[in-house]
């Protein structure tokens, strides 16, 4: 499965896959560092994303990342995240392309903290849930991607 959700609401995710065999795709900057570290500690896999190379490199990049999905990973997608521009809640195609070259579907993922700390200074108002709040996690229905599918088609089913 492809569980795509918005870019400030990951955090919560490594500690609920923790019994998952789950992969991400991290940006290679200090920002994914931090990703990467907790991503670690949980026994998930990355691959990072090379933001600032060629067309070439990044293809190729993003071949290691699906032959990473096809051992039999799900992956979680921060489907507004890199490359730039970032739009808060605005959905990139990255996702419909891996959905379509490893043939998973997409399962919208909305998750909610009571107690939280947010980032509003980041442009993604990046979300971290208080030590001992509730966190609730909900999924969507599989979201079917086919050729013709639109980013807008996925940002509808998003919750």
């Amino acid at each position: 499965m492809l569980f795509a959700l918005w870019h400030g609401l990951t955090f919560p995710l490594f500690y609920w896959a923790q019994h998952r065999k789950l992969c991400l795709f991290p940006t290679d900057n200090w920002r994914g560092e931090v990703i990467d570290y907790l991503a670690k500690k949980y026994k998930h896999k990355t691959e990072r994303f090379i933001e600032e190379a060629n067309p070439l490199i990044r293809s190729k990049n993003l071949e290691e990342f699906i032959k990473i999905i096809k051992t039999g990973c799900d992956a979680a997608i921060a489907i507004d995240g890199p490359p730039k521009p970032l739009i808060y809640h605005k959905a990139k195609p990255g996702i419909l392309y891996l959905s379509l070259k490893t043939n998973l579907v997409i399962v919208p993922v909305d998750i909610k903290m009571k107690r939280k700390i947010v980032l509003f200074w980041r442009w993604d108002r990046y979300e971290i849930p208080l030590p001992f709040s509730e966190v609730e996690i909900k999924f969507g229905k599989p979201f079917v991607v086919d050729e013709k599918t639109k980013t807008e088609e996925l940002e509808k089913v998003m919750m």
